[in-house]
């Protein structure tokens, strides 16, 4: 027969075999499968189901088939805990009651015990094929709980030869038993037959206990309507928690909308060194403050169930090289040796979420960094075949490191949410303590498990298994479109409508588009917008989602079923991070959307997808198209000496020395320092190469930060071949 889904990662081991044709033969066997638990280091309370089970199965080959075999073995499973499968088999005419059986609603005919349907909920894995040439075979199976020990090759040895004994003598044993209960029971008779009386007085209690379990059904039925009342209230709960996390992304993300915001504006602004310094510490610290609000509503999406995952072919070598690469200069720092080891078997190209894998080594790497003082950090991968899988593997990383350990009484723990380990130091190590809780339960979601090896003071090993892990070809490796805004966005005069309910946002926006030649105007909520888009029939909307009065669906909804609105394109204002309200913007008529908090060179982006406008590129060896705006007639051009100096001997050294570090803070002040020279000598190149900086540092853009620093390079080679 085929093999079971339960058992397809598992090593089976028989340890005996006996034959069922008499009720003795039920005894059998469930002393036997009681032992055989116990043996096996299952509680109490364990052993006793299985010994039911198997008396009750057992009991169904004698009222099915007369007679059958019951086999009895240990398993082991990879990377689980062991147990016990009991297969039970007869060559009867079968089971016609099949379907009522799966469907858990099948009890023997005879009444007795808790028949076939009772003995499947007390196994962890039940299987049953019965046909009437056949016959029937029902296996049965019990795990440990998870990490228990596995039984290693001598233990096994010893447990199959005391079986074997404990059978081999049981079949005299049984006899003599039998006899002795024979006895007993004419005994019984010839008593009860002398005490008619006390027959009658146990009738009455029968009676007695007959009328407690019509009050205990009573009772049950009563837990039954209670139960289904916590059901809907855990329902309810579930929505309120949903609806809860909806708002505090929106609460959350708008303010940190204008601080953001106006940070990134008054950082272009400012020329005072020691002021730009104030609103880049602004910038920097919203972005920390972001990243923090970002791991609370990872946990809450995670736990709410609103995270989904997403396969593409990744290059696994460069993935594991990047995470290594954004550590290096705080190791290079603390004078510790970072080490990626990929061994030569695991593949260029493999299928899997690369965003949460990535997420999920750089919160470990970061965690054995941080907790490291002298030593090394190591990333190993290793590629493991999967179980019965001729296309699938495991892959398995190990991230070790030489720091202050973890107590054993600890390692559990820190799996928590806002768990630390105890006396850790917040005020030299930091955290939330939400870190490996995150990583913990994206493991999970990704088929994978996480443990960690350790003791105090001498290092620890984070392991992470990711199981059934599919190889993709080569060919499947694909580069990501980089939308290039190099160049100037030259808007045609038009007519633009701010929808949103906060005046700092409204405000904001403004800021942003002064420099374009636009008609600007506003409206609080979805009823303004409407009757505003009545009247002067705008160009584009700028449609925020929550608003009071109306929200943002509701307007839109209504002015593109408008005959003289509809043609207006409206792009969705959100503050939301979850996922149903991007793809609810998505399925309805907006014409596309920002999400908060926004930069200006998101907003300009989306808004050339709508709006009529000429781009302007920058040649560096064309004098005719300088770098210079007409109206900063007295600015020096970008290719001037003064310029190129500050670009050589200032701008170029530090990137040189951050390029490979991916400290956010350092790379944000140097984008700051970009955009001050950038405006004061007009280089427009390096301006764009700003923006696009800190606009990936505060939304924490891991995935593309690397290739746009590494642009730096090719800016700095075009300012240089340029001509005066």
């Amino acid at each position: 027969m085929t093999t079971l889904p339960f058992l397809s990662s598992a090593t089976t081991h028989s340890v005996g075999t006996i034959l069922v044709q008499f009720e003795s033969d039920v005894v059998r066997a469930r002393n036997l499968a009681s032992l055989l638990a116990q043996e096996s280091k299952f509680d109490k309370t364990t052993c006793i189901r299985i010994g039911t089970a198997a008396s009750e199965l057992s009991r169904n080959i004698i009222e099915h088939a007369g007679n059958g075999s019951i086999d009895f073995m240990l398993a082991e499973r990879e990377n689980k805990s062991p147990g016990i499968v009991i297969i039970f088999k007869d060559k009867g005419s079968g089971i016609k009651d099949l379907d009522l059986i799966q469907a858990g609603n099948f009890q023997s005919k005879n009444g007795m015990g808790v028949g076939l349907s009772g003995s499947q909920r007390l196994m962890d894995d039940f299987d049953i094929k019965t046909s009437e040439k056949n016959g029937t075979q029902i296996t049965i199976a019990k795990w440990l709980p998870r990490f228990s020990k596995q039984l290693d090759h001598k233990r096994i040895l010893e447990i199959k030869t005391a079986f074997e004994k404990t059978i081999e003598r049981g079949d005299s044993s049984m006899v003599d038993t039998i006899n002795s209960q024979n006895n007993e029971l004419v005994f019984l008779l010839r008593k009860l037959q002398e005490r008619n009386e006390e027959i009658e007085t146990m009738n009455q209690e029968l009676e007695e206990t007959n009328k407690g379990v019509v009050a205990l059904n009573r009772e049950l039925e009563d837990k039954a309507v209670d139960i289904e009342k916590a059901k809907q209230e855990a329902i309810q709960a579930n929505k309120a928690k949903s609806e809860f996390l909806a708002n505090m992304s929106h609460e959350i993300r708008t303010p940190m909308n204008a601080i953001l915001g106006f940070a990134e504006i008054l950082e272009t602004k400012i020329n005072d060194e020691s002021l730009k310094q104030y609103a880049s510490a602004i910038s920097s610290s919203g972005s920390a403050l972001l990243s923090i609000i970002n791991d609370i509503l990872d946990l809450s999406k995670i736990e709410a169930g609103k995270t989904e995952l997403h396969f593409l072919p990744v290059n696994l070598p460069n993935l594991l090289k990047e995470v290594g690469q954004i550590f290096q200069h705080k190791a290079d720092e603390k004078q510790i040796q970072l080490i990626v080891d990929i061994e030569k078997n695991v593949p260029t190209c493999i299928v899997i979420d690369d965003v949460r894998l990535r997420q999920v080594l750089i919160n470990l790497v970061g965690n054995a960094i941080k907790f490291t003082e002298t030593g090394f950090v190591k990333l190993k991968v290793i590629f493991e075949n999967a179980a019965n899988s001729d296309q699938k593997f495991n892959l398995h990383f190990m991230i070790q490191d030489t720091g202050i350990g973890i107590d054993k009484d600890q390692q559990e723990l820190i799996f928590g949410a806002f768990e630390q380990q105890k006396n850790q130091s917040i005020n030299k190590y930091g955290g939330t303590g939400l870190g490996l809780t995150i990583t913990k339960r994206l493991v999970d979601m990704m088929n994978g498990s996480i443990w960690v090896e350790s003791e105090k003071n001498s290092g620890s090993i984070f392991h992470v298994i990711l199981n059934q892990v599919e190889v993709g070809a080569a060919n499947d490796l694909t580069t990501q479109d980089e939308t290039d805004f190099e160049g100037e966005i030259i808007f045609e005069p038009a007519s633009i409508l701010i929808v949103d309910d906060i005046s700092t946002n409204r405000k904001l926006v403004k800021t942003f588009l002064k420099d374009f030649d636009f008609t600007l105007n506003s409206a609080r909520n979805g009823e303004e917008a409407i009757n505003a888009a009545r009247e002067i029939k705008p160009d584009l909307i700028l449609m925020d989602i929550k608003m009071p009065i109306m929200d943002g669906f509701t307007a839109t909804e209504i002015l593109k079923n408008d005959e003289n609105c509809r043609h207006i394109p409206i792009i969705a204002f959100t503050a939301s991070a979850l996922k149903e309200e991007i793809e609810k913007i998505r399925n309805s008529n907006f014409d596309g959307y920002l999400s908060k908090p926004i930069s200006k060179k998101s907003m300009i982006a989306e808004l050339a997808k709508v709006l009529k406008h000429a781009k302007k590129e920058h040649d560096n060896t064309d004098a005719s198209e300088e770098l210079t705006l007409k109206d900063t007639g007295n600015r020096q051009q970008s290719c001037s000496p003064e310029f190129l100096e500050e670009l050589n001997k200032k701008l170029y050294p530090q990137w040189d020395s951050l390029k490979n570090t991916f400290i956010l803070g350092e790379i944000n002040d140097f984008a700051s320092s970009c955009l001050h020279i950038g405006n004061s000598y007009n280089a427009k190149q390096l301006l764009d190469w700003g923006n696009d900086i800190q606009k990936q540092v505060v939304n924490l853009d891991m995935e593309n930060l690397p290739v746009t620093i590494k642009k730096f390079e090719t800016i700095w080679q075009n300012y240089n071949t340029c001509e005066e």
